[in-house]
Protein backbone atom coordinates (compact mmCIF):
# COMPACT_ATOMS: atom_id res chain seq x y z
CA UNK A 1 0.00 0.00 0.00
CA UNK A 2 1.18 3.57 -0.47
CA UNK A 3 1.58 5.56 2.66
CA UNK A 4 1.09 9.28 1.22
CA UNK A 5 3.32 12.56 2.04
CA UNK A 6 3.90 15.61 0.03
CA UNK A 7 7.95 13.73 -0.37
CA UNK A 8 6.11 10.52 -1.70
CA UNK A 9 4.14 12.02 -4.08
CA UNK A 10 6.86 12.91 -5.63
CA UNK A 11 8.57 10.22 -5.64
CA UNK A 12 5.87 8.33 -6.83
CA UNK A 13 5.57 11.19 -10.04
CA UNK A 14 9.56 10.56 -10.47
CA UNK A 15 9.43 7.12 -10.87
CA UNK A 16 6.41 7.32 -13.53
CA UNK A 17 7.75 9.53 -14.98
CA UNK A 18 11.09 7.30 -15.24
CA UNK A 19 9.28 4.31 -16.50
CA UNK A 20 7.70 5.87 -18.99
CA UNK A 21 10.03 7.63 -20.69
CA UNK A 22 11.72 4.67 -21.09
CA UNK A 23 8.81 3.20 -23.36
CA UNK A 24 9.07 6.46 -25.03
CA UNK A 25 13.12 5.86 -25.55
CA UNK A 26 11.85 1.94 -27.07
CA UNK A 27 9.51 3.34 -29.45
CA UNK A 28 11.82 6.18 -31.05
CA UNK A 29 14.06 3.04 -31.46
CA UNK A 30 11.60 0.92 -33.05
CA UNK A 31 10.03 3.82 -35.04
CA UNK A 32 13.92 4.51 -36.52
CA UNK A 33 13.87 0.95 -37.30
CA UNK A 34 10.76 0.55 -39.21
CA UNK A 35 11.94 3.63 -41.07
CA UNK A 36 14.41 1.82 -42.59
CA UNK A 37 11.64 -0.19 -44.62
CA UNK A 38 9.14 2.55 -44.74
CA UNK A 39 9.81 6.12 -45.60
CA UNK A 40 8.39 8.59 -43.09
CA UNK A 41 5.67 9.76 -45.58
CA UNK A 42 3.81 6.93 -45.49
CA UNK A 43 5.03 4.82 -42.05
CA UNK A 44 1.95 4.20 -40.35
CA UNK A 45 4.12 4.04 -36.73
CA UNK A 46 5.00 7.38 -37.29
CA UNK A 47 1.62 8.90 -37.99
CA UNK A 48 0.62 6.76 -34.80
CA UNK A 49 3.38 7.29 -32.31
CA UNK A 50 1.64 9.50 -29.86
CA UNK A 51 -1.35 7.20 -29.77
CA UNK A 52 0.90 3.96 -29.22
CA UNK A 53 2.81 6.13 -26.79
CA UNK A 54 -0.40 6.87 -25.23
CA UNK A 55 -1.87 3.74 -24.70
CA UNK A 56 1.39 1.53 -23.51
CA UNK A 57 2.07 4.47 -20.71
CA UNK A 58 -2.08 4.45 -19.66
CA UNK A 59 -1.92 0.80 -19.73
CA UNK A 60 1.26 0.93 -17.22
CA UNK A 61 0.55 3.60 -15.30
CA UNK A 62 -2.89 1.55 -14.36
CA UNK A 63 -1.39 -1.52 -13.63
CA UNK A 64 0.77 0.41 -11.23
CA UNK A 65 -2.22 1.92 -9.41
CA UNK A 66 -3.89 -1.37 -8.98
CA UNK A 67 -1.09 -2.76 -7.49
CA UNK A 68 -0.87 -0.36 -4.84
CA UNK A 69 -4.39 0.35 -4.30
CA UNK A 70 -4.38 3.68 -5.07
CA UNK A 71 -6.53 3.57 -8.64
CA UNK A 72 -9.16 6.40 -8.50
CA UNK A 73 -12.63 5.56 -6.52
CA UNK A 74 -16.28 4.66 -8.53
CA UNK A 75 -17.85 2.60 -10.94
CA UNK A 76 -17.63 5.97 -13.58
CA UNK A 77 -13.78 6.35 -13.28
CA UNK A 78 -12.83 2.16 -12.67
CA UNK A 79 -15.01 0.57 -15.71
CA UNK A 80 -14.47 -0.90 -18.68
CA UNK A 81 -13.69 1.17 -21.55
CA UNK A 82 -15.92 0.38 -24.69
CA UNK A 83 -14.02 3.18 -27.30
CA UNK A 84 -10.39 4.70 -27.56
CA UNK A 85 -7.92 4.29 -25.27
CA UNK A 86 -10.06 1.01 -25.32
CA UNK A 87 -8.19 0.00 -21.58
CA UNK A 88 -9.61 0.62 -18.10
CA UNK A 89 -8.97 -0.35 -15.07
CA UNK A 90 -11.34 -3.18 -14.87
CA UNK A 91 -10.15 -4.52 -18.24
CA UNK A 92 -6.85 -5.47 -16.36
CA UNK A 93 -8.34 -6.74 -13.60
CA UNK A 94 -11.11 -9.31 -15.42
CA UNK A 95 -9.51 -9.14 -18.78
CA UNK A 96 -9.96 -7.35 -21.85
CA UNK A 97 -12.57 -8.25 -24.58
CA UNK A 98 -11.85 -7.21 -27.58
CA UNK A 99 -14.84 -7.87 -29.70
CA UNK A 100 -16.73 -5.15 -27.78
CA UNK A 101 -14.62 -2.76 -28.30
CA UNK A 102 -15.46 0.37 -30.75
CA UNK A 103 -12.25 1.29 -32.69
CA UNK A 104 -11.14 4.56 -34.43
CA UNK A 105 -11.63 8.20 -33.29
CA UNK A 106 -14.16 8.72 -35.82
CA UNK A 107 -12.32 11.63 -36.57
CA UNK A 108 -13.55 14.02 -40.05
CA UNK A 109 -13.45 17.69 -40.54
CA UNK A 110 -16.83 18.43 -42.38
CA UNK A 111 -17.25 21.88 -42.06
CA UNK A 112 -20.58 23.68 -41.99
CA UNK A 113 -22.81 25.60 -44.40
CA UNK A 114 -22.17 28.51 -43.06
CA UNK A 115 -18.60 28.12 -42.71
CA UNK A 116 -17.64 27.16 -46.58
CA UNK A 117 -20.52 30.16 -47.54
CA UNK A 118 -18.41 32.52 -45.44
CA UNK A 119 -14.85 31.51 -47.15
CA UNK A 120 -16.41 31.47 -50.37
CA UNK A 121 -17.12 35.27 -49.76
CA UNK A 122 -13.75 36.04 -48.22
CA UNK A 123 -12.02 34.23 -51.07
CA UNK A 124 -13.88 36.89 -53.42
CA UNK A 125 -11.34 39.27 -53.39
CA UNK A 126 -8.87 37.09 -55.15
CA UNK A 127 -10.97 37.06 -58.32
CA UNK A 128 -8.86 40.31 -58.93
CA UNK A 129 -5.54 39.52 -56.97
CA UNK A 130 -3.16 37.13 -56.70
CA UNK A 131 -2.43 35.64 -53.15
CA UNK A 132 1.20 35.45 -52.14
CA UNK A 133 -0.02 32.12 -50.34
CA UNK A 134 -2.93 29.89 -50.83
CA UNK A 135 -2.99 28.09 -47.07
CA UNK A 136 -4.88 25.30 -46.37
CA UNK A 137 -6.44 24.77 -43.11
CA UNK A 138 -8.97 23.47 -40.77
CA UNK A 139 -10.64 26.83 -39.49
CA UNK A 140 -8.49 30.40 -40.04
CA UNK A 141 -9.53 31.62 -36.48
CA UNK A 142 -5.90 30.84 -34.67
CA UNK A 143 -6.76 32.08 -31.50
CA UNK A 144 -9.06 33.73 -28.85
CA UNK A 145 -10.78 36.37 -29.77
CA UNK A 146 -11.79 37.33 -33.15
CA UNK A 147 -8.08 36.92 -34.34
CA UNK A 148 -8.69 34.56 -37.80
CA UNK A 149 -5.80 34.32 -40.13
CA UNK A 150 -7.67 36.11 -43.48
CA UNK A 151 -8.71 39.10 -41.37
CA UNK A 152 -5.19 40.06 -41.14
CA UNK A 153 -3.68 40.36 -44.30
CA UNK A 154 -4.73 40.02 -48.35
CA UNK A 155 -1.56 38.19 -49.15
CA UNK A 156 -2.38 34.52 -48.14
CA UNK A 157 -5.70 33.43 -49.48
CA UNK A 158 -6.97 29.94 -46.85
CA UNK A 159 -8.83 27.31 -48.30
CA UNK A 160 -11.08 25.06 -45.38
CA UNK A 161 -10.21 21.24 -45.51
CA UNK A 162 -13.25 19.61 -46.01
CA UNK A 163 -12.91 15.81 -45.25
CA UNK A 164 -14.66 12.92 -44.47
CA UNK A 165 -14.50 9.97 -42.25
CA UNK A 166 -12.15 6.80 -44.12
CA UNK A 167 -10.28 9.07 -46.79
CA UNK A 168 -6.99 8.17 -45.25
CA UNK A 169 -4.79 5.06 -46.50
CA UNK A 170 -1.09 4.03 -46.64
CA UNK A 171 0.65 0.99 -48.50
CA UNK A 172 1.37 -1.66 -47.09
CA UNK A 173 -0.69 -1.27 -44.32
CA UNK A 174 -0.97 -4.48 -43.61
CA UNK A 175 2.79 -5.75 -43.30
CA UNK A 176 3.27 -2.19 -41.48
CA UNK A 177 0.96 -3.19 -38.66
CA UNK A 178 2.85 -7.33 -38.26
CA UNK A 179 5.82 -5.39 -38.15
CA UNK A 180 4.09 -3.01 -35.62
CA UNK A 181 2.89 -5.36 -33.48
CA UNK A 182 5.92 -7.38 -32.38
CA UNK A 183 7.52 -4.25 -32.00
CA UNK A 184 4.45 -3.31 -29.23
CA UNK A 185 4.75 -7.04 -28.18
CA UNK A 186 8.69 -7.02 -27.55
CA UNK A 187 8.22 -3.94 -25.61
CA UNK A 188 5.82 -5.00 -23.45
CA UNK A 189 7.89 -8.26 -22.32
CA UNK A 190 10.58 -5.89 -22.15
CA UNK A 191 9.26 -3.97 -19.53
CA UNK A 192 7.21 -6.91 -17.83
CA UNK A 193 3.60 -5.41 -18.56
CA UNK A 194 0.20 -7.90 -16.66
CA UNK A 195 -2.25 -6.99 -19.61
CA UNK A 196 -1.54 -9.80 -22.44
CA UNK A 197 1.13 -8.25 -25.25
CA UNK A 198 -0.84 -9.98 -27.89
CA UNK A 199 -4.15 -8.35 -26.80
CA UNK A 200 -2.30 -5.06 -27.06
CA UNK A 201 -1.56 -5.67 -29.82
CA UNK A 202 -4.65 -6.70 -31.58
CA UNK A 203 -6.56 -3.53 -29.69
CA UNK A 204 -3.78 -1.49 -31.75
CA UNK A 205 -4.05 -2.96 -35.01
CA UNK A 206 -7.72 -2.64 -35.00
CA UNK A 207 -7.46 0.50 -33.76
CA UNK A 208 -5.48 1.74 -36.55
CA UNK A 209 -7.33 0.08 -39.52
CA UNK A 210 -10.81 1.48 -38.07
CA UNK A 211 -9.40 4.81 -39.47
CA UNK A 212 -6.98 4.36 -42.31
CA UNK A 213 -6.95 1.52 -45.04
CA UNK A 214 -4.55 -0.40 -47.36
CA UNK A 215 -3.82 1.76 -50.96
CA UNK A 216 -3.35 5.29 -51.55
CA UNK A 217 -5.85 8.22 -50.39
CA UNK A 218 -6.95 10.83 -53.19
CA UNK A 219 -7.43 13.17 -50.98
CA UNK A 220 -5.35 16.59 -52.49
CA UNK A 221 -4.73 19.83 -50.24
CA UNK A 222 -5.25 23.09 -52.13
CA UNK A 223 -2.53 25.70 -51.65
CA UNK A 224 0.87 25.65 -51.39
CA UNK A 225 1.10 25.25 -47.17
CA UNK A 226 -0.83 23.71 -45.06
CA UNK A 227 -1.62 24.78 -41.32
CA UNK A 228 -2.42 23.02 -38.50
CA UNK A 229 -2.98 23.58 -34.30
CA UNK A 230 -1.56 20.59 -32.40
CA UNK A 231 0.75 18.11 -34.18
CA UNK A 232 -0.12 15.31 -31.41
CA UNK A 233 -3.39 15.40 -33.03
CA UNK A 234 -4.06 12.09 -35.04
CA UNK A 235 -6.10 13.62 -37.77
CA UNK A 236 -3.60 16.54 -38.14
CA UNK A 237 -0.84 13.66 -38.55
CA UNK A 238 -3.24 12.16 -41.29
CA UNK A 239 -3.19 15.79 -42.89
CA UNK A 240 0.57 16.21 -42.62
CA UNK A 241 1.52 13.29 -44.15
CA UNK A 242 -0.67 13.77 -47.35
CA UNK A 243 0.88 17.61 -47.44
CA UNK A 244 4.33 15.70 -47.22
CA UNK A 245 3.51 13.63 -50.20
CA UNK A 246 2.77 16.29 -51.95
CA UNK A 247 5.43 18.70 -51.29
CA UNK A 248 3.88 20.55 -48.96
CA UNK A 249 5.47 22.39 -45.96
CA UNK A 250 3.37 22.02 -42.68
CA UNK A 251 3.02 24.88 -40.23
CA UNK A 252 2.05 23.80 -36.59
CA UNK A 253 0.32 26.48 -34.46
CA UNK A 254 1.33 26.11 -29.98
CA UNK A 255 -0.83 27.42 -27.89
CA UNK A 256 -0.80 27.53 -24.31
CA UNK A 257 0.40 31.33 -24.03
CA UNK A 258 4.17 30.21 -23.43
CA UNK A 259 6.34 28.39 -24.94
CA UNK A 260 9.90 26.86 -24.38
CA UNK A 261 9.63 26.18 -20.84
CA UNK A 262 8.75 22.15 -21.20
CA UNK A 263 11.33 20.19 -22.03
CA UNK A 264 9.67 16.99 -23.11
CA UNK A 265 8.69 14.04 -25.74
CA UNK A 266 5.34 15.69 -26.48
CA UNK A 267 6.76 18.91 -27.75
CA UNK A 268 9.58 17.31 -29.70
CA UNK A 269 10.12 15.78 -32.84
CA UNK A 270 8.24 12.49 -32.02
CA UNK A 271 5.14 14.73 -30.82
CA UNK A 272 4.08 18.28 -31.90
CA UNK A 273 6.79 18.61 -34.50
CA UNK A 274 7.07 15.15 -36.31
CA UNK A 275 5.84 16.53 -39.49
CA UNK A 276 7.06 20.38 -39.09
CA UNK A 277 8.27 22.65 -41.17
CA UNK A 278 7.77 26.00 -39.22
CA UNK A 279 6.14 26.00 -36.00
CA UNK A 280 4.46 29.47 -34.57
CA UNK A 281 4.98 29.68 -30.76
CA UNK A 282 5.35 32.68 -27.92
CA UNK A 283 8.55 34.59 -27.12
CA UNK A 284 11.97 34.16 -27.98
CA UNK A 285 13.83 32.55 -25.31
CA UNK A 286 13.77 29.38 -26.49
CA UNK A 287 15.99 30.60 -30.38
CA UNK A 288 19.07 30.94 -27.79
CA UNK A 289 18.90 27.95 -25.52
CA UNK A 290 18.59 25.18 -27.36
CA UNK A 291 22.23 23.46 -25.81
CA UNK A 292 20.21 22.84 -22.58
CA UNK A 293 17.04 21.12 -24.07
CA UNK A 294 16.90 17.17 -24.68
CA UNK A 295 14.15 17.39 -26.81
CA UNK A 296 14.90 20.29 -29.13
CA UNK A 297 13.21 21.62 -32.04
CA UNK A 298 13.70 19.36 -34.69
CA UNK A 299 16.69 20.07 -37.55
CA UNK A 300 15.46 22.08 -40.25
CA UNK A 301 12.10 23.53 -38.43
CA UNK A 302 11.57 27.15 -38.52
CA UNK A 303 10.43 29.00 -35.38
CA UNK A 304 7.99 31.97 -35.34
CA UNK A 305 7.82 33.82 -32.19
CA UNK A 306 4.39 35.27 -31.08
CA UNK A 307 2.83 37.05 -28.55
CA UNK A 308 0.52 35.32 -25.99
CA UNK A 309 -2.67 36.96 -26.09
CA UNK A 310 -4.10 37.20 -22.99
CA UNK A 311 -0.39 37.99 -21.42
CA UNK A 312 0.11 40.65 -23.85
CA UNK A 313 -3.06 41.99 -22.72
CA UNK A 314 -2.46 41.66 -18.96
CA UNK A 315 1.51 42.00 -18.87
CA UNK A 316 2.90 44.40 -16.77
CA UNK A 317 6.54 45.07 -16.43
CA UNK A 318 6.69 44.75 -12.56
CA UNK A 319 4.95 43.16 -10.20
CA UNK A 320 4.90 43.42 -6.27
CA UNK A 321 3.88 41.18 -3.25
CA UNK A 322 0.96 42.04 -0.85
CA UNK A 323 1.10 45.59 0.92
CA UNK A 324 -2.32 45.24 2.49
CA UNK A 325 -2.85 44.16 6.06
CA UNK A 326 -6.22 42.86 5.56
CA UNK A 327 -7.08 38.72 4.90
CA UNK A 328 -5.27 37.55 1.83
CA UNK A 329 -7.13 35.72 -0.76
CA UNK A 330 -5.71 33.04 -2.53
CA UNK A 331 -6.97 31.41 -5.23
CA UNK A 332 -5.92 27.69 -6.16
CA UNK A 333 -5.59 26.91 -10.26
CA UNK A 334 -5.39 23.09 -10.18
CA UNK A 335 -4.94 20.91 -13.26
CA UNK A 336 -7.31 18.44 -14.29
CA UNK A 337 -8.19 14.81 -12.97
CA UNK A 338 -6.96 12.27 -15.35
CA UNK A 339 -10.15 9.67 -14.88
CA UNK A 340 -10.46 6.43 -16.59
CA UNK A 341 -8.64 7.74 -20.29
CA UNK A 342 -6.86 10.52 -20.32
CA UNK A 343 -3.16 9.25 -18.10
CA UNK A 344 -0.86 8.86 -19.61
CA UNK A 345 3.50 9.84 -19.99
CA UNK A 346 6.00 11.16 -19.62
CA UNK A 347 5.51 13.89 -17.97
CA UNK A 348 2.01 14.80 -18.14
CA UNK A 349 0.10 13.95 -15.47
CA UNK A 350 -0.32 12.06 -12.03
CA UNK A 351 -2.53 9.49 -10.27
CA UNK A 352 -5.86 11.04 -9.37
CA UNK A 353 -6.32 9.40 -5.68
CA UNK A 354 -2.46 10.96 -5.00
CA UNK A 355 -3.53 14.21 -6.37
CA UNK A 356 -6.38 14.67 -4.53
CA UNK A 357 -4.50 13.82 -1.35
CA UNK A 358 -2.31 16.40 -2.14
CA UNK A 359 -5.10 18.94 -2.41
CA UNK A 360 -6.72 18.02 0.71
CA UNK A 361 -2.83 18.84 2.53
CA UNK A 362 -2.90 22.03 0.63
CA UNK A 363 -6.40 23.17 1.84
CA UNK A 364 -5.40 22.15 4.95
CA UNK A 365 -2.70 24.38 5.15
CA UNK A 366 -4.32 27.40 3.85
CA UNK A 367 -7.50 27.10 5.60
CA UNK A 368 -10.61 29.35 4.66
CA UNK A 369 -7.86 31.77 3.11
CA UNK A 370 -8.20 29.84 -0.48
CA UNK A 371 -10.52 29.15 -3.32
CA UNK A 372 -10.52 26.29 -6.11
CA UNK A 373 -11.02 28.11 -9.28
CA UNK A 374 -12.76 25.47 -11.25
CA UNK A 375 -10.90 24.17 -14.10
CA UNK A 376 -13.25 24.62 -17.70
CA UNK A 377 -11.85 21.48 -19.16
CA UNK A 378 -12.64 19.50 -16.12
CA UNK A 379 -14.27 15.98 -16.69
CA UNK A 380 -14.15 14.33 -13.34
CA UNK A 381 -15.66 16.86 -11.03
CA UNK A 382 -17.49 14.26 -9.15
CA UNK A 383 -14.21 12.92 -8.08
CA UNK A 384 -14.00 16.64 -5.66
CA UNK A 385 -14.89 16.32 -2.45
CA UNK A 386 -13.85 19.33 -0.49
CA UNK A 387 -16.76 21.08 1.38
CA UNK A 388 -14.71 22.95 3.41
CA UNK A 389 -13.20 25.06 0.04
CA UNK A 390 -15.46 27.14 -2.02
CA UNK A 391 -15.04 26.21 -5.80
CA UNK A 392 -15.45 29.27 -7.80
CA UNK A 393 -16.39 29.72 -11.57
CA UNK A 394 -15.49 32.36 -14.01
CA UNK A 395 -13.12 33.30 -16.81
CA UNK A 396 -9.57 34.68 -15.53
CA UNK A 397 -10.38 38.44 -16.61
CA UNK A 398 -13.60 38.22 -14.47
CA UNK A 399 -11.79 36.87 -11.02
CA UNK A 400 -8.72 38.81 -11.55
CA UNK A 401 -9.67 41.86 -9.52
CA UNK A 402 -10.57 39.48 -6.33
CA UNK A 403 -7.60 37.52 -6.44
CA UNK A 404 -4.24 38.54 -3.98
CA UNK A 405 -2.51 35.48 -4.76
CA UNK A 406 -2.49 32.59 -7.31
CA UNK A 407 -1.56 28.89 -6.26
CA UNK A 408 -0.50 26.86 -9.07
CA UNK A 409 1.13 23.19 -8.99
CA UNK A 410 1.22 22.65 -12.61
CA UNK A 411 2.35 24.92 -15.43
CA UNK A 412 -0.44 25.86 -18.07
CA UNK A 413 -2.02 28.30 -20.12
CA UNK A 414 -3.65 30.14 -16.88
CA UNK A 415 -0.04 30.11 -14.98
CA UNK A 416 1.32 32.16 -18.19
CA UNK A 417 -1.73 34.25 -17.92
CA UNK A 418 -0.87 34.91 -14.31
CA UNK A 419 2.93 35.40 -14.69
CA UNK A 420 2.15 38.41 -17.06
CA UNK A 421 0.38 40.44 -13.93
CA UNK A 422 1.13 42.28 -11.43
CA UNK A 423 0.24 39.40 -8.60
CA UNK A 424 2.22 37.46 -6.66
CA UNK A 425 2.24 33.66 -7.73
CA UNK A 426 2.98 30.41 -5.44
CA UNK A 427 4.23 27.61 -7.46
CA UNK A 428 4.42 24.25 -5.31
CA UNK A 429 6.73 21.55 -8.06
CA UNK A 430 4.80 18.56 -8.02
CA UNK A 431 7.43 17.30 -10.11
CA UNK A 432 4.74 16.37 -12.82
CA UNK A 433 6.70 18.71 -15.89
CA UNK A 434 9.96 18.45 -17.08
CA UNK A 435 10.62 22.32 -16.97
CA UNK A 436 13.91 23.45 -18.83
CA UNK A 437 16.46 24.56 -16.87
CA UNK A 438 17.23 27.95 -18.29
CA UNK A 439 13.41 28.42 -18.09
CA UNK A 440 13.37 27.30 -14.23
CA UNK A 441 15.80 30.41 -13.35
CA UNK A 442 13.24 32.60 -14.97
CA UNK A 443 10.11 30.86 -13.41
CA UNK A 444 11.84 31.13 -9.88
CA UNK A 445 12.59 34.97 -10.35
CA UNK A 446 8.75 35.35 -10.79
CA UNK A 447 7.43 32.60 -8.62
CA UNK A 448 7.28 31.92 -4.97
CA UNK A 449 8.78 28.46 -5.24
CA UNK A 450 8.52 25.31 -3.55
CA UNK A 451 9.86 22.05 -4.43
CA UNK A 452 7.70 19.55 -2.51
CA UNK A 453 10.57 17.15 -2.50
CA UNK A 454 11.43 19.27 0.47
CA UNK A 455 8.06 18.87 2.00
CA UNK A 456 5.49 21.53 3.03
CA UNK A 457 5.95 25.15 3.50
CA UNK A 458 4.58 26.35 7.07
CA UNK A 459 1.80 29.18 6.63
CA UNK A 460 4.13 31.50 8.66
CA UNK A 461 6.37 30.96 5.67
CA UNK A 462 4.40 31.99 3.01
CA UNK A 463 2.60 34.79 4.68
CA UNK A 464 5.82 36.09 4.76
CA UNK A 465 7.08 35.41 1.72
CA UNK A 466 4.18 36.99 -0.39
CA UNK A 467 5.22 40.30 0.97
CA UNK A 468 7.98 41.27 -1.33
CA UNK A 469 9.06 44.80 -3.12
CA UNK A 470 8.74 45.35 -6.26
CA UNK A 471 10.56 42.87 -8.87
CA UNK A 472 11.24 42.72 -12.48
CA UNK A 473 8.58 40.52 -14.70
CA UNK A 474 11.44 38.72 -16.92
CA UNK A 475 9.55 35.48 -17.49
CA UNK A 476 6.59 36.47 -19.64
CA UNK A 477 9.55 38.54 -21.26
CA UNK A 478 11.80 35.69 -22.58
CA UNK A 479 8.80 32.67 -22.74
CA UNK A 480 5.20 34.66 -23.81
CA UNK A 481 6.10 38.16 -26.05
CA UNK A 482 8.13 38.33 -28.75
CA UNK A 483 9.08 42.20 -28.46
CA UNK A 484 6.76 43.11 -31.00
CA UNK A 485 3.24 44.52 -31.06
CA UNK A 486 2.00 42.10 -33.63
CA UNK A 487 -1.09 40.28 -32.69
CA UNK A 488 -0.50 36.33 -33.30
CA UNK A 489 -1.98 36.34 -36.37
CA UNK A 490 0.32 38.93 -38.31
CA UNK A 491 2.93 37.19 -36.60
CA UNK A 492 2.10 34.40 -38.11
CA UNK A 493 1.06 36.05 -41.39
CA UNK A 494 4.69 37.51 -41.72
CA UNK A 495 6.28 33.96 -40.54
CA UNK A 496 4.57 32.20 -43.48
CA UNK A 497 5.49 34.78 -45.94
CA UNK A 498 9.13 35.13 -45.00
CA UNK A 499 9.50 30.87 -44.82
CA UNK A 500 8.12 30.83 -48.62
Amino acid sequence: MFSYSPESLASYIEQDNKDSLKIYTDLVLAHKESLKTYPIETNIMGIYFVDILKILTLVLFKEKEIGFGIEPNGKFVNRKLDTWPYIGYDDIRYGCSIDQKEFGKKHSTVQSNIKILLQSLVNLQYLIRNPAVRCSLISPKIDYGPNFLWSKTTDIKTNLINVKPGWFAVPGLNDQIELLKGQVIQIMKKHNYIFPAKSMASLIENHIKADCSEGHHNFKLKGNILLLRCGNELQNRMLSVAAMQQDMPVVNIMHGEGFGVYDEPVASEYGEQMYSSAILGYGNRITSIQDTYKFKIKKGVSYIPSNGVNVYKYYQPKFSGITHNKKINYYYYPTTLRGASHRFGPYMDTVDSLYLLWQKSLFTMFGDSIKIKAHPKEKYSMSYSFPMVETVEGSFKELLNTIDVFVFDFIGTAFNEACATNKPIIYFDLGIKNINSDALVWIKERVIYFDIKKGLPSMEEIQERVRFDSMENTYSDKFSLCGTDQSRAESLRDGIINFL
